[in-house]
């Protein structure tokens, strides 16, 4: 009642009459809609929400547009995570794509396996588990990786893959459709990323609509074991993360003081996190936003379905000069391809083919991360086993 008493109000100011529009040219739809842009400022906490939420109606209207920018700025800066309301997604394309990958996780073993790929590094169908960085134990869930639908020819242009998917089941037509509705919504978030840091609008749009970006299935089991979670503490790789309405709660955000925050929006809101290479290419000023996923009691599972916006294999990550002066006047990450950082972080979890790690020892990145105190340990020991290690490399992990 409050927000809309609010909203009367700033309907009126203004205007000599209460609820008269002055300039026919405007309806009142529009007044009405720029009335609650600037609500969600100043009633931010009405949302039954713990992470910013931001409206998505917000950034096509020329009044509110400039402060939507800011919005999601400051969050990204903040905490690394945002929630946006109206996103304009199909909800029952989300819907459907939850129905068809709980049949598929429900399939037996082997039927699961018959599309389990490590010899294309676990980007492409199904993912039996990974280990967040740094972790002993291994995560409690499964996956299934799916890429935008290539031909062999796309594929071998963009030196990505081609989707993989099982028989006997149409699990295509549901997690395409899916892909599609949330690789539209996501221009205008990276416009309006772009745009916070200073950059033309299409900075990150022209990175990513032929990126290598990877929409993730999860099924996160019923009851895990004492010594292990469903999805350790961890920053993503990728540029950012879409992340639409799980079917369960157990989603948790760490903030700056380093505590545990469970994650609640308003219904149907989508989440939105800040992942590794934002951070990277923004050199720290946006937040690669840390997070686990936990049962939050007994005896239920849980389904989610994360989108990983991926630039191109060879886009260039590094730091842009705007963000290196307001961060301080120095780099604070390696100059980078996004392959690179890609291969870095497999070669760090133990999942790079041996391809992989022979371009990672080539590239001449870790050499670059050791110049600047960034390398991975466990990535130089996966490259010097391999052989593929400069003296530079191998050094380094003598000293540590």
């Amino acid at each position: 009642m409050a927000l809309l008493i609010f909203v009367v109000k700033i309907m009126r100011k203004g205007y000599n009459k209460p609820f008269s529009n002055p300039n026919p040219e405007v309806p009142l739809k529009r007044i009405f809609i720029i009335a609650l842009g600037f609500c969600s400022q100043f009633f931010g906490s009405s949302f039954d929400s713990t992470i910013p939420v931001v409206n998505m109606e917000d950034y096509y209207h020329h009044e509110t547009r400039d402060s939507f920018v800011e919005q999601v700025g400051n969050a990204l800066r903040d905490v690394g995570f945002f929630a946006v309301i109206n996103p304009g997604v199909d909800i029952k394309a989300l819907d459907d794509a939850y129905r068809i990958a709980a049949e598929f996780f429900h399939q037996t073993q082997e039927y699961k396996f018959s599309t389990y790929r490590p010899e294309i590094n676990q980007q492409r169908g199904y993912v039996p588990g990974e280990s967040a960085k740094g972790q002993k134990f291994s995560d409690f869930k499964e996956f299934y990786h799916i890429g935008r639908e290539l031909s062999e020819e796309d594929a071998k242009r963009l030196e990505t893959y081609t989707n993989v998917w099982p028989e006997n089941m149409d699990l295509k037509t549901p997690m395409n459709r899916l892909f599609d509705a949330l690789e539209k919504h996501i221009i205008p978030l990276q416009e309006a990323m772009a745009l916070a840091i200073g950059q033309p609008k299409d900075f990150f749009v022209e990175k990513t609509t032929e990126g290598n970006t990877i929409l993730r299935a999860i099924h996160y089991p019923s009851n895990p074991p004492s010594n292990r979670i469903w999805a350790a503490a961890h920053t993503d790789i990728n540029l950012f993360t879409i992340l639409p309405r799980a079917t369960a709660e157990g989603l948790q955000v760490q903030n700056k003081q380093g505590e545990w925050i469970t994650v609640k929006v308003p219904e149907n809101a989508f989440i939105v996190n800040g992942a590794d290479e934002l951070q990277h290419i923004t050199n720290g000023e946006f937040r690669s936003g840390p997070h686990r996923v936990i049962a939050m009691g007994e005896n239920y599972e849980r389904f989610s379905m994360v989108l990983f916006v991926h630039p191109r294999n060879f886009d260039d990550m590094s730091p842009v000069p705007e963000c290196i002066k307001r961060t301080g006047g120095k780099p604070r990450f390696a100059k980078a391809k996004a392959i690179e950082i890609l291969a870095e972080r497999l070669a760090d979890l133990g999942i790079a083919s041996e391809s992989l790690l022979k371009f990672l020892g080539e590239s001449g990145f870790l050499e670059r991360q050791i110049e600047i105190g960034n390398a991975s340990k466990d990535a130089m020991q996966a490259v010097c086993e391999a052989g593929y290690a400069s003296a530079e490399v191998e050094q380094a992990l003598n000293s540590i």
